[in-house]
């Protein structure tokens, strides 16, 4: 049945593509991405490798400026949420092909407002460092509403509601099926050589409901989240840009083990120079982390939902291609500072990039008895260096090849993370990547 689904799922896709265009004119998009990777884990010293590809197709469905609709789909492999085929497994019934967006776009008639409804990549503005490190839209599509409009010339505004969780229950009592809501509201100011990014979010979860984040809701608590950020970039001075955010969070929550409030904040600022020869950076971020020994870890840090801060590509998972070496996502317990120069091109379509960053912990040494892995918990005693070359060549103007390499240089305190196997062991990582987009 699955089999017969997938295949008139394709027959309609290449129906709808070659049709004449008559009241919707479709238009379509997609890429191949494949990555081959190999290297010794941080933290264990364990060697890894893997081979293989994602594939991504996407079709735009307009009816006019004010309608239209997009359906992506995706193929991966094992859970919902992988995106991953590895080479070589075994089990070829795992091969899933599911819808990763599904939305319309549309206007309110006589309106500026710009309506998106379905499933979609949605979050909050972009960081510093990229991404965001409390809701970053690029994680996992989401369901729900946003409404955005321009208001002046020089503010646009944006608000979402998503629903986040929820746990279908066998009875017509709605209420007996708990659900998880987050609600955001965000700015864009807009200024000569100066844009500026305020938001304020809302989470509101029922007992049971998770927010897909085990930062915010731990041992299935209920309660409510709030936070508080902006960012700004400063282009006045062009070529040279300063980009600067910040973030306050708090979780108000009732587990079954009784309270487990937790609040943290961070900033993170990056400057780049853009010059004939390269762009040289300079960034640095602090964000919050434990005071105190707990059984229940995490209290300082702030609560994310789908957050992500990768200023690196080994220690913090901004890999060019498909694979990850660490599950570090958040930027809570830790401080960093980082230097580099990129867009560095010696060959006509060949561009590279070299970054150091210094990691430090910000959770206190006393919270050591927790026993965390150090990757995901860094304390005062704790420090890394991680060195990153990215090369990007761009074979074809729509096929490029990616080389990251990666070196971490790791001062763990063996007497924190007591019974982790070869915790201070340095780590490595090469991974060459081909991604075809149309």
């Amino acid at each position: 049945m699955k089999k017969l689904a997938t295949l008139l799922l394709a027959a309609g896709m290449v129906v709808a593509a070659s049709a004449p265009a008559s009241a919707v004119d479709v238009k379509m998009d997609g890429e191949y991405v494949f990555t081959f990777i190999t290297g010794e884990r941080m933290g264990s010293g364990d060697n890894f490798d893997g081979a293989g590809q994602r594939f991504r197709l996407g079709m735009t469905f307009t009816a006019s400026e004010d309608l239209s609709g997009y359906l992506q789909l995706q193929a991966g492999i094992g859970a919902e949420d992988d995106t991953i085929y590895d080479w070589g497994t075994s089990n070829n019934a795992k091969t899933k092909l599911g819808v990763r967006q599904a939305y319309i776009d549309w206007m309110i008639p006589s309106t500026t407002v710009k309506v998106r409804m379905g499933k979609q990549l949605v979050g909050l503005p972009e960081d510093a460092f990229g991404k965001n490190a409390i809701m970053h839209p690029g994680v996992n599509s989401r369901d729900g509403v946003v409404l955005s409009s321009p208001v002046t010339d020089w503010l646009d505004l944006t608000a979402f509601w998503v629903r986040a969780g929820y746990e279908s229950l066998s009875s017509n009592d709605t209420s007996l099926s708990p659900k998880a809501d987050v609600f955001a509201l965000s700015g864009a100011l807009k200024f000569d050589g100066l844009t500026v990014n305020p938001y304020v979010m809302y989470g509101a979860m029922d007992h049971g409901t998770e927010f897909h984040d085990d930062q915010l809701s731990p041992h299935n608590a209920s309660g409510d989240a709030y936070w508080f950020g902006v960012t700004s970039t400063l282009s006045y001075f062009d070529p040279f840009t300063l980009k600067l955010s910040g973030a306050y969070g708090l979780a108000n929550l009732d587990s079954e083990y009784g309270d487990n409030d937790r609040s943290g904040w961070y900033v993170q600022t990056k400057a780049s120079y853009k010059t004939a020869w390269g762009t040289p950076v300079l960034g640095a971020w602090y964000a919050s982390g434990d005071e105190r020994e707990d059984q229940y870890a995490k209290q300082g840090w702030i609560p994310t939902v789908g957050g992500r801060f990768h200023p690196t590509f080994a220690y913090c998972d901004n890999a060019y291609g498909l694979y990850t070496t660490t599950l570090r996502n958040n930027i809570a317990g830790t401080w960093g500072v980082q230097a580099g120069i990129e867009d560095v091109s010696f060959l006509e379509d060949l561009t590279h990039a070299f970054t150091v960053t210094l990691f430090k912990g910000t959770n206190s040494d006393g919270a050591k008895a927790l026993n965390q892995n150090p990757i995901d918990y860094m304390t005062y005693s704790d420090a890394a260096v991680e060195f990153n070359l990215d090369n990007t060549y761009m074979i074809y103007k729509n096929l490029a090849a990616n080389l990251q390499l990666a070196y971490i240089i790791n001062d763990f305190d063996k007497d924190d993370h007591a019974g982790i196997k070869k915790v201070d062991e340095d780590a490595w990582s090469a991974a060459l990547s081909f991604a075809y987009k149309f």
